[in-house]
């Protein structure tokens, strides 16, 4: 009998062969494709790793043409699913074929569920083996035996939602990117690509929203009233009840009652103790804010690195929606491994309990356990494993938060003041830790203690000042990716595995970037957001994503066909493409102008300056019939400047022109283009604009020589025209040198060709010593 198992990724499938085989799997490559073989019970075990998503949905080759395709025809076509990894298609039919029993034993999950469905299709072209499911969620040696002795069978449901994903996801994204793309450059011959996602565009509405609200936000001026208080010796700072006080009167009246006050006294005293419970169990959502909160690391390296540990056997599965442990978790298994190294107080202290009661919350995704650590690991032991930065510190975060969530709570006592002084309320509080619980272990969280001092009830406290302080409301904060991501969970846009990837497209494609701890948009975002904003809300708010993801849940729940599915997301999808078409000129309007200017100007390759006639961006046009400097404004203004037919041309940033042409260009290597104006070698202004560069003194008058340029030639000639001229090497890049030929006192030239050493050398005919020289270059 043989069995054939496709892990997602080839170091499972090295951990989980080297588990089964008790270590004597052996290593064998099947079409540049690492395969492990070895015996068990009697079979023949192959056990490949894929590299994710072996296929991928793409339209006929028929679409791919932009220009010569409507964009909503591909709304009404059908994507085809092909192969895209060809060595491990073909590896996979060679492996299979004659296998009695495929396994599937990709991560549990929607993608996992669908890349082992791909190899699945792929493997029955050659084999009607029986197929079935290994679910685990760590590479821990008991759930892995576990998983393979109770194998189960593969859940078509979950791999047909992550195809339903798949193909709603191209349509939109492609029908509307080409559409918005297309008519932006229409209207301004941009060459840059605006790109539209269902899940990318959402997202970038949040910082959008934001933003504007951070723009739009007025100040408004308000007063606090404060005191200072003195009683047994210690200062206790007061704050009026009114709190933020905007009218300006109003504040001013009272801080006139109280200023000449001498006491005050305490009307109300309360002192409790308060806990502050562990954190629930890591999910993936939460694993990724905390990582960027606490460690500063991005949710798309955070995720990348668990799932590093996790394939490395130091944690278990990293995309999970379950904060919750069920019954049956074995926590002191796990505890045992840490009984040695830095976390073996905590360790040691849970294990001597009679019950490890963990902190719960309330969502099971049943899918996975929460993340948490399978092994203990120094980090030697980690870093060694993990060549990626930062991944002792995200090992670290998960073994100490999921040592906090079974320690106690912290226990703080706080007290609070109430401070009357002429009928006039201030409160003063206080806090201090009584009991460290899980803080101790979790240092990413540090209250700061704020003690007072031990007063009475009724007791008189010195007036020591008063203040009235003028401040200004301010802005909202720009979001933190931990926000954003909560931001993302709550509105459904993306999945646990999806939601990091979301972010990191929206910053390769320059929409917003990370500042500090906060995310700022970025202008060509800001504005194609606000002209979808303005044209198609809908596309720029979470809500038809969220009804999308609903499909796909229902497709995975077994609630609704995947045929189905996909006809009503098309029809959403269809709704949001009618409201774009019939706003286009709106949209087309709000983002030609500001993010063609934004683009020209970034790309120093085609930026001319500023429109003579217009004040918008002139800048290098290439078509088909040619090339020319056009501006940014058409076809309002229809400016435009002609340019030489061939040669590269290079925006010459520190030339300017006399004549008042709107840039200098370099064509090729030979000679300059004043736009608008023409070759400047034909200009009475030349030697004004271009100094010559003087060689030496002249052989026939008492003029000097220079190195002429033209289009088609270069020479050395006289700065008073007497006639005499001098060939220079037609070819390599020629430079004048600060050395000095020390027969004529001419300045070498220096010649360097491709593929040769450069020569120097002096040009002066006449000279004996550059005679000799020359002799010397023809004898090498």
């Amino acid at each position: 009998m043989t069995t054939v198992v496709f892990t997602e990724k080839n170091k499972a499938a090295a951990q989980i062969s080297t588990i089964l085989s008790g270590g004597s799997a052996k290593r064998s490559i099947v079409d540049g494709v690492s395969v492990y073989e070895f015996q068990r019970d009697g079979s023949l075990w192959k056990i490949m790793g894929l590299a994710g998503h072996i296929m991928g949905y793409d339209y006929p080759e028929e679409f791919h043409n932009w220009r010569d395709v409507d964009p909503a025809a591909l709304l009404d076509t059908d994507p085809v699913k092909q192969i895209n990894k060809a060595s491990f298609g073909s590896a996979i039919l060679k492996i299979s074929k004659g296998a009695d029993l495929l396994v599937l034993a990709c991560d549990f999950d929607r993608e996992g569920e669908n890349i082992g469905f791909e190899a699945k299709s792929i493997a029955e072209k050659v084999s009607d083996a029986t197929v079935k499911r290994a679910r685990f969620s760590s590479l821990s040696k008991s759930e892995i035996e576990k998983a393979f002795n109770d194998l189960v069978e593969p859940d078509e449901n979950m791999a047909m939602s992550a195809e339903a994903r798949q193909i709603l996801d191209l349509k939109m994204g492609a029908s509307f990117t080409r559409f918005v793309t297309l008519s932006v450059r229409e209207r301004a011959r941009t060459k840059g690509v605006l790109s539209i996602g269902p899940c990318q565009t959402p997202t970038c509405g949040f910082v959008y929203e934001r933003e504007l609200a951070i723009r739009k936000f007025d100040s408004r001026d308000f007063w606090k009233i404060e005191g200072v208080f003195t009683g047994k010796g210690a200062d206790i700072i007061g704050v009026h009840r009114g709190g933020h006080i905007y009218d300006k009167e109003k504040a001013a009246a009272i801080f006139k009652k109280l200023k000449g006050c001498k006491t005050a006294v305490i009307s109300k005293k309360t002192v409790k103790e308060m806990n502050t419970n562990p954190p629930f169990p890591l999910n993936t959502n939460e694993f990724l804010k905390r990582a960027s909160k606490y460690l500063g690391v991005s949710p798309d390296q955070a995720l990348e690195i668990a799932e590093q540990l996790y394939l490395s056997g130091f944690t278990s599965y990293p995309r999970t929606e379950t904060n919750m442990y069920a019954d049956d978790m074995d926590f002191a298994s796990i505890l045992k491994g840490f009984t040695k190294g830095d976390y073996q107080d905590f360790a040691l202290l849970l294990l001597s309990q009679k019950a490890i009661v963990p902190r719960n919350g309330k969502k099971d995704g049943h899918d996975h356990p929460p993340i948490h650590p399978i092994k203990a690991g120094s980090r030697m032991e980690v870093e060694r494993a993990i060549k990626m930065p930062r991944a002792w510190d995200v090992y670290d975060l998960i073994v100490r938060h999921f040592i906090a969530n079974l320690l106690p709570p912290a226990v703080f006592e706080k007290t609070r003041f109430e401070i009357t002084m002429e009928d006039e309320l201030f409160d003063s509080t206080g806090s201090i830790q009584k009991n460290a619980g899980w803080l101790a272990v979790y240092p990413f969280e540090k209250p700061q203690d704020k003690i007072l001092p031990a007063l009475d009830l009724g007791e008189v406290l010195d007036v020591k000042k008063i203040t009235n302080i003028k401040s200004q409301t301010t802005p909202p904060k720009r979001l933190t990716e931990a926000e954003l991501l909560t931001l993302m969970d709550k509105h459904g846009i993306g999945t646990k595995a999806t939601a990091p990837s979301h972010i990191e497209t929206n910053k390769k494609r320059g929409y917003f970037e990370v500042k500090g701890k906060t995310i700022a948009i970025l202008d060509t975002g800001f504005t194609l957001m606000d002209a979808l904003n303005s044209s198609v809300p809908i596309l720029v708010k979470p809500d038809i994503r969220s009804s999308i993801e609903s499909l796909i849940q229902d497709v995975e729940d077994g609630n609704k066909k995947f045929e189905l599915a996909l006809e009503e997301g098309t029809s959403l999808i269809k709704e949001m493409y009618s409201q774009l078409l019939s706003n286009r000129d709106l949209m087309v309007t709000r983002i030609a102008g500001t993010i063609t200017d934004e683009a020209v100007e970034a790309d120093k390759k085609s930026h001319i300056g500023k429109c003579n006639e217009c004040e918008r961006v002139l800048r290098i046009v290439s078509t088909d019939k040619g090339r020319f400097v056009g501006c940014t404004g058409y076809p309002q203004c229809k400016n435009t400047f002609p340019l030489p037919k061939t040669g590269a041309l290079a925006v010459q940033r520190s030339r300017t022109c006399k004549k008042g042409g709107a840039a200098v260009l370099k064509v090729g290597s030979k000679y300059f283009w004043a736009v608008g104006i023409g070759p400047c070698f034909s200009c009475d202004m030349e030697k004004e604009c271009y100094p010559p560069e003087i060689v030496g003194e002249c052989p026939a008058c008492d003029g000097q020589t220079f190195l002429i340029t033209t289009k088609d030639s270069r020479f050395l000639g006289c700065t008073k025209r007497c006639g005499h001229t001098q060939s220079v090497p037609k070819n390599g890049r020629l430079t004048i040198t600060d050395k000095v030929c020390e027969g004529c006192g001419w300045r070498l030239l220096r010649v360097k060709e491709q593929g040769k050493d450069a020569k120097e050398y002096c040009a002066n005919r006449k000279c004996e010593v550059a005679a000799q020289m020359r002799s010397s270059y023809r004898k090498k």
